[in-house]
């Protein structure tokens, strides 16, 4: 689950001084200091949390992003895992994403997206004649966003049908790493209370302004409509080499477009 929050009112002079440095390391790697020190960002956002399952499924995964300020401390992080998966005669490269955080005063930083991204595209650069997808679960829209703003490929989308073949990828990534969870009559990984964490009430809470406004979040908010409880949407985005140049791009025309006089 993703908690990748934009905030248009910090200015680019700012974002430089709070500059992170994300890099890749496998789990193994990691000190118990800087499993707990993840786990405290971790309770900033949600409710029902747990040391022991975090550490559960953070252990279950191969790679990890951590984001570091100045004073090398743990300011964000995201967890990897890629495996193979035999689908509809052909054999799929999964990246699953886990639990994935930013601290508040980094909002607005791109430097964990830009991380996120490069492991994509290494990962397709070693299997280029084979498909590779992101599995991603969300339970915020912000974390549908970062699939829906950034792929050109990915299902599910309020502007298309999900193809069959889709549907069931969807569907056998959900059972295969959620056994027992996963509604295929509403594409949702649904837990039973007090089984999954959920968002608290004050994060990413979705107005009917944000539904008028913004049809990505108001298909989100129909699919998904106990994401509080904490319930999952299974999605599925194709990995491309162009994903290197769409982000990048919209990041140079976000920081030159023109400011609105107050």
């Amino acid at each position: 689950m993703f908690i990748v929050y934009e905030a248009p009112s910090i200015t680019y002079n700012v974002l430089m001084k709070r500059k992170l440095h994300s890099k890749t390391i496998r789990i193994s790697s990691l000190y118990e200091s800087q499993i707990v020190e993840m786990f405290k960002l971790f309770e900033i956002f949600y409710e029902n949390v747990s040391f022991d399952r975090f550490k559960q499924d953070l252990l279950a995964k191969t790679r990890v992003i951590i984001m570091l300020d100045n004073q090398k401390r743990i300011q964000g992080f995201s967890t990897l895992l890629d495996f193979d998966f035999p689908h509809h005669g052909r054999n799929y490269r999964i990246l699953y994403s886990g639990d994935t955080i930013i601290a508040p005063d980094y909002w607005g930083t791109s430097a964990l997206t830009m991380e996120f991204l490069k492991n994509m595209i290494i990962l397709k650069a070693q299997y280029p004649t084979r498909p590779v997808w992101w599995f991603l679960i969300s339970k915020g829209y912000k974390t549908y966003l970062l699939l829906a703003n950034n792929f050109l490929n990915y299902y599910p989308r309020y502007d298309k049908e999900t193809p069959e073949e889709h549907r069931s990828l969807i569907e056998g990534l959900s059972q295969k790493l959620y056994p027992g969870k996963f509604n295929p009559r509403t594409g949702v990984i649904e837990f039973r209370e007090n089984e999954h964490e959920h968002l608290k009430d004050s994060i990413a809470e979705i107005t009917e302004e944000l539904k008028e406004k913004y049809p990505k979040i108001k298909f989100f908010s129909e699919k998904n409509p106990d994401w509080k409880k904490g319930n999952e949407l299974a999605c599925v985005g194709e990995v491309d080499p162009l994903l290197g140049i769409v982000h990048p791009l919209k990041l140079v025309k976000k920081l030159l477009k023109p400011k609105k006089k107050s």
